[in-house]
């Protein structure tokens, strides 16, 4: 079966995140058993087929996603051409894969849900100060054309990853609360999205990393971007208070920075001011390869990953295996991951104080926190090994050609 992956972002060229992990361990995971893969992605700099891992990769030099998208067609028609495809997958945010799909509409075109831009933006909005807000209207007015801006109505009928996701035959999310998201603001049906978890192949670098019950490091380590859709607002405030309470506790910010809460600020920024008082024991690393990420995070006794929303979480899966207890997110895909009080700890990340209390009890019980992390790592084992979740993608694939 040979099947190509549409995306313009894929590591090291075009980020560090989700969608780009997800498509290099699928791909590797269908290429050793016998797929014929192929993975057209951007890059800001160069134009390049390799073989890498078994699959083969088509990078495409390109400015943005958009420029991506009109520029991918010729090289994907190019290996078409050599051997037809008999189908292809993309994501529906930045639709990669729509002029694509718009010239060979009879082949099959699978749409991965990760997090529709809409969503991501709608988060972002919940820390936009009112003042702001008002201030967006008031000029539309002067400008004589009302727009109520951040009050505006959604209209899924004009958003591209809606309509893109329209023209798959085929639609799968990697929990249920991406599914539940669709389904309510979309309106598509239930029927027609499949829950497939991502595939997750851990390091064996996370797998080595001992699980001690003694609190050696006296650290907590946040990994991801950071931005306000990572928790980071109500995070900070509780890291506040555990800093002040816990005078030997250190607090690791592991990623590259992104925007603040405010205009103007960007989130380090604000947390360097949030923090300022406890500051020498605040560290921050900019964003690490993957394969550095075991051994930043092996210096602490607990993960903290309160997002506001999450589709999967590869870095909840990450900690798991590393052994961590992790303190996670009730709110998107980290609930199918950790089971609370049994594997981890879920939290709502709009209560600070919910952040601030799981903390409190994770440093204060080391028995507790010891059986989270052997618990954590023995269901990623269990569960989320690449191994388990892979026979469910070959399944999916191999039905919808026969």
């Amino acid at each position: 079966m040979r099947i190509a992956f549409i995306t313009y972002e894929y590591p090291p060229d075009t980020g560090k995140g989700g969608i780009g992990t997800y498509v290099k361990q699928i791909a590797t995971a269908l290429a050793q058993n016998g797929f014929d893969i192929h993975i057209f992605a951007g890059s800001p700099y160069r134009t390049i087929s390799e073989s890498i891992d078994s699959y083969q990769l088509h990078l495409i030099k390109c400015s943005d996603g958009a420029d991506f998208k009109n520029k991918v067609v010729s090289s994907f028609e190019f290996q078409h051409n050599l051997c037809l495809f008999n189908m292809m997958e993309s994501p529906e945010i930045g639709s990669s894969a729509w002029d694509i799909k718009k010239k060979y509409t009879d082949l099959p075109l699978i749409v991965r849900l990760h997090a529709p831009n809409y969503l991501v933006e709608s988060l972002k909005k919940r820390y936009i100060p009112l003042s702001a807000k008002l201030r967006y209207v008031l000029g539309s007015l002067r400008r004589l054309k009302l727009d109520l801006g951040y009050w505006r109505q959604y209209k899924k009928e004009n958003d591209t990853d809606y309509q893109f996701t329209l023209l798959a035959d085929h639609i799968t999310a990697p929990s249920q609360a991406m599914k539940n998201w669709v389904v309510k603001y979309w309106e598509l049906p239930s029927s027609k999205i499949k829950i497939i978890p991502n595939i997750f192949d851990p390091a064996s670098a996370l797998l080595n990393i001992p699980v001690i019950k003694s609190t050696q490091f006296k650290r907590i380590v946040f990994f991801g971007r950071l931005n306000i859709l990572k928790g980071l607002v109500n995070a900070t405030k509780a890291m506040k208070r555990i800093m002040k309470q816990y005078p030997e506790w250190q607090f690791r910010l592991i990623g590259d920075d992104g925007n603040g809460p405010f205009h103007g600020i960007t989130m380090k920024e604000w947390i360097c001011t949030e923090l300022q008082p406890v500051l020498h024991r605040v560290e921050f690393i900019d964003g690490l390869s993957y394969e550095l990420i075991p051994e930043a995070i092996a210096e602490a006794e607990i993960v903290l990953l309160p997002s506001l929303f999450e589709s999967f979480s590869y870095t909840c899966v990450e900690a798991m295996a590393a052994g961590k207890a992790v303190i996670g997110s009730k709110a998107g895909g980290m609930a199918d991951l950790l089971q609370h009080e049994q594997t981890g700890l879920l939290v709502d990340p709009e209560r600070e104080n919910e952040i601030y209390l799981s903390l409190k009890r994770l440093i204060s019980d080391n028995d507790l926190r010891l059986k989270l992390s052997v618990a954590a790592r023995e269901q990623v084992m269990s569960r989320h090994y690449s191994g388990l979740t892979s026979g469910l993608f070959f399944d999916f694939y191999n039905k919808i050609l026969n």
